[in-house]
Formats: structure tokens, C-alpha cells, sequence
């Protein structure tokens, strides 16, 4: 525990050092050993690695959250600032120099040039097999959690960052097959050489199964990428672990729920009544993840952001210190009914559903405990628009909506003028104006 305390003392410092910023300083304190010199030992890497943890789940995953959220309906603004109320209208005119634009684009690409870092350490400092194989696995998790986060929201990204600012940028299954080049490589490292007791016990928490955390995020990028079969295997390796433990963000008094601050202790959004869901896809009212997620009628949203009904926040969220879990058992469920669906194997793909639906011994307490589907179970696209209102429900809140409206709904036409009604109201985010302003490679914006 103290050894601990002293790396995530030296993580801070580390986060808010010139490494990770675009500004330098024109001095230097003869006091403090350089970020080379941390770095290029295993105690630096730890302390880089405890860091990042700190910084991503506070600081990251508020925007993988919130930035989709509000695009795909799930929070409705109820403050005045500029940034989120132009993220609820969306349309063509979405600004680039929106804050709503360049948050999520500057925290994850800093996320990300951490974990490089970490990586390049994890190769070059001298250090046991153990100890080095779970640095590099846990390097190549963060890194494919901020590509797989960044592609969702831009049509295309940087796979590396670069010193001189000028990244070169890939598209979407580029990115996809570079986060599961990232996490087959972690997998593989831990099978061949397991993690070193001294790795796990300074980097890792107790509410983290490193193992099950890469083959879950495998399942979710193979799916993404259209393969299924292998988003299955992955599923099924989280799914039937002997490992019980439940990979969650953990917050204290220092570090609090991010989405909590911005929710119940802020009050700048809340959740949307029915999950922002409407017409056909408004869950059943017995659907017990109503009551786990929503409390009470909580007012309405803007009416220049909406109007629509809001409801106070429960959930993973309703606590300055409730911990948000990195990924949920039932979407392992939901990704095997898609894949299922998806190779046409329909019977497969509604016992998957069902698993879901049906569910009341959810380790997280994310149970539907309804009766089975009765729908067309012959009928493949009436399986994947169920299968989209349980993702839209189980996963609420999780940055996951954003994808999945664009993958089960590719033809829905957005429309051009601000919009707050739409299912989304874009399909890609503009690439913020700095990046445009000191990056020659940046491409030209998506329309929507």
C-alpha cells in the first residue's frame, strides 16, 4: 500500500509534466531528476502506470461518456454553457473550436501518448519477464481503449502520437485492426509470460482482472471490425473465466466519479427519461434497468438543447466515490447475440438475448428480470433492432451508443440542420480547430 501511494505521488507529477503537453519550459530544476531518468526505470514506470489510471478515469472517460451521450440522447443539458448545448444540437454547424469538440479529442490523445510512452519503457528498461510483460499489457489496453474511443467519434485518427505534432492519420478499420493488433499482443504476452507479483500488487487494483479486461475489449473491437466469430471466442474467454473479480474504475475522495460530478453534484446534465429512447425502442415498463439507472422525475432539459424529460441519476453514477465498471458482463452476452445475429445464426443469437433479458444474478445488479423475447425469431433484423434497445438500455452510459446507432442504423439519415430529437444528431465530430491549425495532416471534416 505505500509503495502504492508513492506511485501515484510520482503519477501526478508525471501527468501534468511537459511529456504529456505540448508546452515546454525554458528552465530547469537541478533538484528534480529529468522525465528520462524516471522513466528509464521500473519504479518511474510504475508511478507513469498509476498515472494513467488516475488520469483516464477521471479525466478521459468523462469525455468517452459524456461527449457521445449527449449526441446519442442519453443526457440531457440543464446549464447554459456553450460546449454542451452545441453538442446537443449537432447538425453541420457543429463548431471545431467547439470545447465540446477538442476535450475529448486533447484528453484521449494525451491518455494515449502516456501509454506509448509507457510502452517504448516497457521495451527498453531493463526489467523481469513478469514485470515486463504486464507493463506492455497494460500499456496496449489503455492505448486501444483511446483508439477505440477516438474512432467512435472521428472519422479518422492518429494510431501514434508525434513529437513534432504532426501525426499521420488512419481511418476506422485501420484503427480497429491496430486495437486488436495492440490487445491479441497483450493477451499473448501475459499467456506466454504471466504478470510478476511485483507488477500486480504496484500497478493493479483489486477491482481489476487484467486478463479479462483485454479479451473483453477484443470481443468489443472484433465486433466493431465484422468479426465475429472471434468477438464470440473473446466474449466467451471474459464469460466462462474462473477469475471472478469485475474490472471497475475506483474512485475516493481525491478522485472522484466523474460522471457523478457532472450529473448529480453539478447538476450541467442528467440522464433522459426512457434512457433518451422513443417510439419503438422505449424499453418495456417492467424492465427492471429502469429503476437500477433512473431515479426520479428530475425536470426538463434546455429547451434549446431539447426540452425532454430528465430523471435523476443512479446506477454506477450516483455517488462522488461509486465505481464505474470498465466494461459490463452483459455486454460480453449482447456481443455474442450480435455476432450471432450477424452470421445468421438466429437461434444462437435470441438464446444470447434472452440470456439478458432474463437475467437476475447480474454481478453488477444490471438485471432485466423479464420474460423471454417474443418476437419473430425468424426474422434477423427484427433480432438486431431487440438486440439494440438491450444495448442501448444494459450499456447505458458506458460511450457505446454512439457506435452502436451508426452500426445497427448506418442508413439513418442525419440531417444537416441542428437537430435535438434525432436518434443522433451526427455521425462524426469535426476535427477541433487546433489540431487543424498545427497538424498539416488533419483531413477535411465530415459533412455530418
Amino acid at each position: 500500500m505505500k509503495n502504492i501511494k508513492i506511485y501515484t505521488i510520482i503519477g501526478a507529477v508525471l501527468v501534468c509534466s511537459s511529456l504529456f503537453t505540448a508546452c515546454e519550459t525554458e528552465f530547469e530544476n537541478p533538484n528534480n531528476p529529468t522525465e528520462d531518468v524516471v522513466l528509464g526505470t521500473k519504479e518511474g514506470l510504475f508511478a507513469l502506470a498509476t498515472g494513467i489510471r488516475q488520469y483516464y478515469s477521471v479525466t478521459a472517460l468523462r469525455q468517452v461518456i459524456e461527449v457521445p451521450g449527449i449526441t446519442t440522447r442519453e443526457l440531457g443539458v440543464t446549464n447554459t454553457f456553450l460546449n454542451i448545448n452545441e453538442l446537443a444540437q449537432g447538425g453541420a454547424e457543429l463548431p471545431a473550436e467547439s470545447g465540446g469538440i477538442s476535450n475529448p479529442w486533447t484528453y484521449l490523445l494525451k491518455a494515449k501518448g502516456m501509454s506509448e510512452s509507457l510502452i517504448e519503457g516497457a521495451n527498453t528498461v531493463e526489467l523481469t519477464a513478469g514485470t515486463r510483460s504486464g507493463l506492455l499489457a497494460y500499456g496496449n489496453l489503455i492505448k486501444s481503449m483511446c483508439l477505440g474511443a477516438l474512432i467512435e467519434m472521428f472519422e479518422q485518427v492518429p494510431i501514434d502520437n508525434s513529437a513534432d505534432g504532426e501525426a499521420l492519420f488512419s481511418d476506422k478499420a485501420t484503427v480497429l485492426a491496430e486495437c486488436i493488433l495492440l490487445l491479441e499482443e497483450a493477451r499473448d504476452e501475459l499467456a506466454a509470460e504471466p504478470m510478476s507479483d511485483d507488477f500486480e500488487s504496484s500497478v493493479l487494483w483489486t477491482d481489476m482482472s487484467l486478463e479479462k479486461t483485454i479479451n473483453a475489449f477484443l470481443s468489443r473491437y472484433q465486433l466493431m471490425a465484422g468479426n465475429y466469430a472471434e468477438s464470440i471466442v473473446s466474449a466467451d474467454a471474459v464469460l466462462n473465466s474462473d477469475d471472478s473479480t469485475n474490472s471497475m474504475w475506483v474512485y475516493d475522495a481525491n478522485n472522484e466519479n466523474p460522471i457523478w460530478n457532472r450529473t448529480v453534484n453539478s447538476a450541467d446534465l442528467n440522464p433522459q427519461s426512457n434512457f433518451g429512447l422513443t417510439g419503438d425502442y422505449i424499453p418495456e415498463a417492467e424492465d427492471g434497468r429502469i429503476d437500477f439507472y433512473l431515479g426520479a422525475d428530475a425536470g426538463f432539459a434546455n429547451e434549446d438543447a431539447g426540452g425532454q424529460a430528465l430523471s435523476e441519476m443512479l446506477g454506477f453514477f450516483e455517488s462522488s466515490t461509486a465505481p464505474i465498471p470498465i466494461y459490463l458482463p452483459g455486454e460480453m452476452m449482447l456481443n455474442k447475440a450480435e455476432a450471432y445475429a450477424r452470421l445468421n445464426q438466429l437461434d444462437d443469437a435470441v438464446d444470447q438475448l434472452n440470456l439478458v433479458r432474463q437475467k437476475t444474478d447480474d454481478p453488477l445488479g444490471v438485471n432485466a428480470n423479464l420474460p423471454a423475447w417474443t418476437g419473430d425469431e425468424a426474422n434477423a433484423d427484427a433480432i438486431l433492432e431487440e438486440i439494440y434497445i438491450n444495448r442501448s438500455v444494459e450499456l447505458f452510459l458506458t460511450g457505446l451508443r454512439f457506435g452502436d446507432s451508426k452500426r445497427f442504423h448506418p442508413d439513418f439519415e442525419v440531417p444537416l440542420e441542428a437537430n435535438t430529437t434525432n436518434e443522433r444528431n451526427r455521425n462524426y465530430y469535426p476535427y477541433p480547430s487546433t489540431e487543424r491549425e498545427n497538424n498539416p495532416n488533419t483531413p477535411d471534416d465530415p459533412t455530418i
